[in-house]
């Protein structure tokens, strides 16, 4: 994912805005681009000295070796958002860049020509208001897994489950016809996946999991959904699972999305062993 910032000059807000989601961020910085340029910028000029005192002295983030730089037209096709600081840029980037141009909060005021007070509210705002964004679903994406997913859907399975699929599990996933998978992703990081495989008329949901970092954000009722959309479309009657007895939280999400408690598979888990219950949706009403 490809991220811009963009003022009038990158000399103050857009260098300050791009450094604090930089360090907000930094887990997801081999997923996740984040530049920052100026619609009416010169180039290579270093970051105001207050903007570099303020980021240094309160966020210990150091901007000295930024440079500015103006947006082009190659920048913003590239980037899937342009991220602008005030109403003024935003209207020049939304008439170039489309949906694709976002007003960071309500706008944040210039500081040039503000003294170090002045600079310190600017960065806080910034802060505030990346952190608004960072919390609302802007980030999120579903598609269907890649190759390239693997190693961090895996990564998910093994902190998830006691018998966790293996990276080949996957991969022999992805390549089976009767399969199909999708990931979530965050900043173009997979934070949660679904499995399942199609043997016409019935679906089978496989695995499905989430990282714990993004729990109760509604990414396993995305991925059950757009499973559940799937499965309508290729024409399945139902759509089948098992869930651990005690797994009350995730049996609230299935009967939320329409499933149905059809009995149990004993001793069907183990490590710990557990009985399991077995929950279908159906997509036709007469297959009751």
């Amino acid at each position: 994912m490809n991220i811009a910032f963009v003022c009038s000059g990158n000399t103050c807000r857009s260098p300050m805005a791009e450094a604090i989601f930089k360090k907000k961020t930094k887990e997801f910085e081999d997923y996740c681009s984040v530049v920052s340029f100026g619609v009416n910028a010169f180039t290579g000029y270093s970051a105001n000295e207050n903007a570099i005192k303020v980021l240094r002295d309160f966020y210990n983030i150091d901007i000295t070796e930024h440079r500015s730089r103006i947006i082009s037209n190659y920048v913003i096709e590239l980037c899937d958002y342009i991220i602008c600081m005030d109403r003024y840029n935003y209207g020049i980037i939304e008439l170039v860049a489309g949906e694709k141009a976002i007003l960071l909060g309500d706008g944040i005021d210039d500081p040039y020509g503000g003294d170090i007070d002045v600079y310190r509210h600017c960065a806080e705002q910034i802060e505030k208001e990346i952190d608004k964004l960072l919390a609302s679903d802007l980030f999120f994406s579903t598609t269907l897994m890649e190759n390239e997913d693997i190693p961090a859907v895996a990564e998910i399975e093994r902190k998830n489950f006691s018998e966790p699929w293996s990276e080949k599990s996957f991969s022999e996933e992805l390549e089976n016809e009767l399969s199909i998978c999708y990931v979530e992703k965050y900043l173009d990081k997979p934070v949660g996946y679904v499995c399942a495989q199609i043997i016409h008329p019935e679906a089978f949901l496989c695995t499905i999991a989430c990282d714990d970092s993004f729990r109760r954000r509604g990414i396993g009722e995305r991925l059950v959904s757009y499973l559940s959309d799937y499965c309508e479309y290729k024409r399945c009657e139902t759509l089948s699972l098992e869930v651990r007895v005690s797994n009350t939280p995730a049996q609230k999400l299935y009967e939320k999305m329409g499933f149905i408690n059809l009995g149990e598979r004993k001793n069907f888990y183990s490590k710990p062993a557990e009985d399991a219950y077995i929950m279908t949706k159906y997509f036709k009403e007469d297959t009751k």
